[in-house]
């Protein structure tokens, strides 16, 4: 498994992923904005890379982490898995290959992330990282943090 830019070659394959179960991309999903709306917010916001997420050559996800300037923070801010390729792990492994490249930022004392309150499966995946709560609501989702030693 790898991070991979989002390029020409790849773009709308990433578009078409989707937490979905009926398989048809929507722009905003049951548990997470669709790829489509975060490749153009990372366009017009700075500080967000954006990265599918890929096993031998299929794209099985896709994730938007980085900079927050709105929170001043570091955040995993988006994170999915196809709904086809859910269910065999790729979840728990491309966690800690997000949070590597997150730990390589300069300044990056902690990771934030976001999910909604009665999605068990997310938070108990960010739970097995060593993330926990901070006690805050954002946009409706539970705002969780991992601090980071240096």
């Amino acid at each position: 498994m790898k991070l991979v830019d989002i390029a020409k070659e790849n773009w709308l394959t990433t578009v078409f992923l989707t937490t979905n179960q009926n398989g048809r991309a929507t722009i905003t999903e049951r548990f997470v904005a669709s790829n489509a709306l975060s490749i153009v917010q990372s366009m017009f916001e700075t500080g967000w890379i954006i990265k599918g997420i890929q096993v031998n050559d299929q794209l099985v996800g896709f994730t938007m982490y980085g900079y927050s300037e709105d929170n001043s923070q570091y955040e995993i801010c988006r994170f999915m898995i196809d709904a086809v390729y859910q269910g065999r792990g790729y979840g728990k492994a491309a966690i800690p290959l997000i949070m590597d490249e997150l730990k390589k930022m300069d300044n990056c004392n902690a990771i934030y992330l976001s999910t909604e309150p009665e999605n068990d499966k997310a938070r108990k995946l960010y739970e097995s990282f060593g993330f926990q709560e901070t006690g805050n609501i954002v946009e409706g989702e539970v705002e969780y943090y991992l601090m980071i030693k240096k």
